[in-house]
């Protein structure tokens, strides 16, 4: 083998070395993509809600809804906060990561460089004093001849590859370079967008303060206001509980009225059926559906809570309440059959949902196009959702497990 075949194969090498070196990392290029896509979607909520912000000054129900909003908006920019302080954080820990296995890369590359140096040297001064044909025929034998030519396939082989591994490690040196370029790059959007997210945040603080100052100066009316809405939420709190006890009651009616006349065989697949959907319902914990179309806030949270910044005055809420656009619809959040359709008060209507063990309650309709014993489909219209008298489009959900409360945000995709 002649330093001028060595030549050929190195050039070759370096020819596919500059093919693979404009590649980055799919694996760096995916884990950003994925953080590109997450915090979009976070701002897209961000955004939205701010088109929900409809301020008015009228009364005191009108600032308490307006805080409500605010401090909806708020958690939803806190999240988007710590989402990109998350992501700043793993990008910094993939630098470090990769800055090291950078200088072992190097290092390693300068090791096959002196080797290669060497196999070099040690060939061009053999080549003044070695033959290759005259030691293949020199052997005693054919089986010497054989392990004669094996060794020098070998080491011209060796050699060969010495001059791949200098190109791999060049191949990986420059990609991660890239990576580490493309992460600081990343890294620098991140906090630019981390610095805007904190003024902003500041400022709806300031602003949400505002509102609580406000709201304290008028103690009085405020009090009545929220003892307004919590006799409301009671009231409805009881017509639902009245609801699915009397849902509860004629299923376990239709159920003794079925049995009589079906066959086992018939009532076990029933019972399967039921069984597979309340299964199916169960699995999709923290992905079902918002139960409301378009952008949306939440502005009412599941349980005992207080009104934003008053330690002393409270709210029990057995559901949660949806703030969304204008002419926002309602939809179901899976496959079930409508169970109920009530008169809620105020002209208002309710509707009932069961899928298997579990049901979905919606407030607040102006109008529904479904009616009792109807099937119904995950994401499918349910009705329009009325406007409060302050202009709001808010839609009352809760759910339950027969006749246990749970708190709707542990399953719902948000």
């Amino acid at each position: 083998m002649s330093r001028d075949i060595l030549k050929i194969c190195l050039n070759a090498c370096l020819v596919l070395f500059f093919i693979m070196s404009s590649t980055i990392a799919q694996t760096t290029q995916e884990k950003i993509e994925q953080m590109r896509i997450r915090r979009t979607e976070l701002e897209k909520q961000v955004k939205a809600s701010e088109e929900l912000l409809t301020l008015t000054d009228r009364d005191i129900s009108s600032k308490v809804n307006s805080l409500s909003l605010i401090s909806a908006q708020l958690y939803e920019r806190r999240k988007l906060l710590e989402s990109t302080k998350k992501d700043i954080q793993t990008l910094t820990q993939d630098s470090v990561k990769l800055e090291k296995q950078l200088i072992v890369l190097q290092d390693e590359y300068e090791l096959c460089k002196n080797r290669y140096a060497q196999a070099c040297r040690f060939f061009q001064h053999q080549s003044h004093s070695f033959n290759s044909v005259m030691f293949l025929f020199a052997a005693d034998n054919f089986k010497q001849l054989t392990r004669r030519f094996r060794y020098i396939k070998e080491y011209s082989g060796s050699v060969e590859n010495l001059a791949e591994e200098i190109v791999r490690k060049q191949v990986q040196i420059t990609d991660k370079q890239q990576e580490i370029a493309v992460l600081k790059e990343e890294k620098i959007a991140l906090k630019i967008s981390q610095s805007v997210i904190e003024s902003q945040l500041a400022t709806q603080e300031v602003f949400q303060q505002k509102i609580i100052s406000d709201l304290r100066s008028k103690s009085s009316s405020l009090k009545n206001d929220i003892a307004k809405r919590q006799k409301e939420m009671n009231s409805l709190s009881q017509e639902i509980d009245r609801q699915i006890a009397q849902a509860l009651k004629e299923e376990l009616e239709r159920e003794e009225a079925i049995q009589k006349t079906e066959t086992h065989t018939q009532t076990l697949r029933r019972q399967e059926k039921d069984i597979k959907l309340t299964g199916s319902f169960e699995n999709n914990k923290g992905r079902l559906p918002m139960p409301i179309t378009g952008p949306y806030l939440i502005v009412g949270n599941f349980g005992l809570h207080n009104v934003a910044g008053m330690k002393e005055i409270k709210l029990t809420n057995l559901g949660i309440d949806i703030q969304g656009e204008k002419e926002a619809k309602a939809r179901s959040v899976f496959d079930g059959i409508v169970t109920a359709v009530f008169q809620q008060g105020k002209g208002l209507i309710g509707v009932l949902i069961r899928h298997g063990e579990y049901i979905s309650v919606y407030c607040n309709f102006s109008r529904v196009g479904v009616k009792k014993g109807d099937n119904i489909k995950t994401k499918e219209i349910i009705g329009d959702i009325q406007l409060d008298e302050t202009g709001r489009t808010l839609l009352h959900f809760e759910l339950r497990k027969e006749t246990t409360k749970l708190n709707p945000s542990d399953w719902l995709e948000n």
